[in-house]
């Protein structure tokens, strides 16, 4: 709560509040948190196929009247069959897609309908589904959809949905994110920040965080990324063993991916070489950014306080250049 009540304070837009065996259910605390928060918004990630898409409709307008303005979806296939297989789950990648799709085809279908849902699918068969709880205000959450394949970025948009990756090099984000961006769709990125207020100090702070990497972590996620069927996992690794130095160039760092998974691909630097990469991200179509660092709320101060700043002032720079 202190975390949520200080990115609040800082002039953070949103949070995200991940899924997984390891974490909290995010759909149990959310509500709390947004009951104590008032402008910051809360991104719930949640997996197709641990509950029917009937209930988490429900649950989630429960949820709306916390703030539906405040609340966001990020939905997601799954990235580990192993993990998958601990809630009774064994469907291949595509299929988890599959089913994604069809998972949001009735959340859609309950939020946007005035009458009974029916529905029949491969994985859903829904009959004059009704549920006495709108989602508060009408409409729905934000929606996001999480992963770096062809078919997530496909679900997005035959869902209108923001696309969400893992990053990339600017020029790579951009190849990517063009088919979604044709079709009306907004690109958003997942990945870490490595700011203080000269280069070499954010270098330093490389050096002093690697001093103390776990290898016995390592050697746990080297396991998990062979037996994961993610294309956004294994595509995050492959840049970081294609890396010259641990450097993809002069500001994108990945020497923390081995230590901590595919969204560890960190922007590294002074604050206006970290501002300025942002903006070549947004010439590459982006429009969501979602940031993470070590320690958190250490690195969400820097980001917020000297970050933040100098995008808004490129941003006004280009409108004007623009106008």
């Amino acid at each position: 709560m202190k975390y949520v009540q200080k990115a609040e304070q800082l002039g953070i837009e949103g949070l995200l509040m991940g899924v997984g065996f390891h974490t909290p259910d995010p759909l149990a605390i959310v509500g709390q948190l947004l009951a104590n928060s008032k402008h910051i918004k809360l991104m719930v990630a949640y997996r197709a196929g641990a509950i029917s898409p009937t209930l988490f409709t429900q649950m989630v307008n429960t949820l709306s009247f916390q703030g539906s303005d405040r609340l966001a979806l990020n939905l997601l296939a799954g990235i580990s069959p192993a993990e998958q297989k601990y809630y009774g789950d064994f469907l291949g990648h595509d299929q988890r897609y599959a089913r994604l799709n069809e998972f949001i085809d009735v959340c859609l279908q309950f939020w946007t309908n005035k009458g009974p849902v029916d529905y029949k699918g491969e994985h859903y068969h829904i009959e004059q589904g009704q549920l006495s709880l709108a989602y508060q205000g009408g409409g729905h959450p934000d929606l996001f959809l999480s992963g770096n394949s062809d078919i997530s970025r496909q679900t997005a948009i035959d869902h209108n949905c923001t696309w969400l990756r893992y990053s990339d090099t600017a020029e790579n984000i951009a190849k990517s994110a063009a088919p979604a961006i044709a079709q009306g769709v907004d690109v958003g990125i997942r990945m870490s920040v490595i700011v203080r207020p000269t280069r070499q100090e954010a270098l330093d702070e490389i050096d002093r965080m690697m001093s103390g990497a776990d290898l016995e972590w390592k050697g746990f996620l080297d396991k998990y990324v062979k037996s994961c069927d993610s294309v956004a996992v294994k595509s995050t690794f492959e840049l970081a063993e294609k890396a010259k130095n641990d450097w993809l160039n002069d500001v994108l760092w990945t020497g923390a991916i081995p230590f901590r998974g595919g969204p560890a691909l960190a922007l590294v630097g002074s604050p206006d070489e970290v501002a300025e990469y942002i903006m070549e991200y947004k010439k590459a179509g982006v429009s969501t950014f979602l940031f993470s660092g070590w320690p958190q709320l250490q690195e969400m101060e820097y980001f917020a306080e000297l970050v933040i700043p100098k995008v808004r002032q490129l941003e006004q720079q280009l409108t004007k250049a623009i106008a």
